[in-house]
C-alpha cells in the first residue's frame, strides 16, 4: 500500500494535524497534546475517514469497527513506543 502523508499543522508540543491518502481513502487526523496536573501528557486524537468509490464507501458503511480497531492499534503502538521504547519494527 502506498500512503501519502501531508502535514497540515505542526505546532509541537501542543498539536499536530495531518492527512493520509491512499487509493479510495482520505484520512484527516488531528492530534492535541495537553499536560496533566501530574506532569504527564494527555493525547487527544480525532480521525475522520472519507471514502471514494462505491467499494470503499460500502466497506466504510459495513465495517466501521475495522477502521476504529486499526486506529486504536496505532495509538497503542505509539503509546508503547513513547512510554516503554517498544518499537513495532522490532517485534517478531
Amino acid at each position: 500500500m502506498v500512503l501519502t502523508e501531508t502535514i497540515i499543522k505542526n505546532n509541537f508540543p501542543s498539536e499536530f494535524h495531518a492527512t493520509y491518502d491512499t487509493k479510495g481513502v482520505h484520512n484527516i487526523q488531528q492530534n492535541f497534546f495537553h499536560e496533566t496536573n501530574d506532569g504527564k501528557t494527555r493525547w487527544v486524537s480525532e480521525s475522520e475517514f472519507q471514502f471514494a468509490g462505491f467499494g470503499m464507501k460500502l466497506m466504510g458503511f459495513l465495517m466501521p469497527g475495522a477502521f476504529k480497531k486499526q486506529s486504536l492499534k496505532y495509538l497503542n503502538d505509539f503509546k508503547n513506543f513513547a512510554e516503554n521504547g517498544t518499537s513495532v519494527s522490532e517485534e517478531s
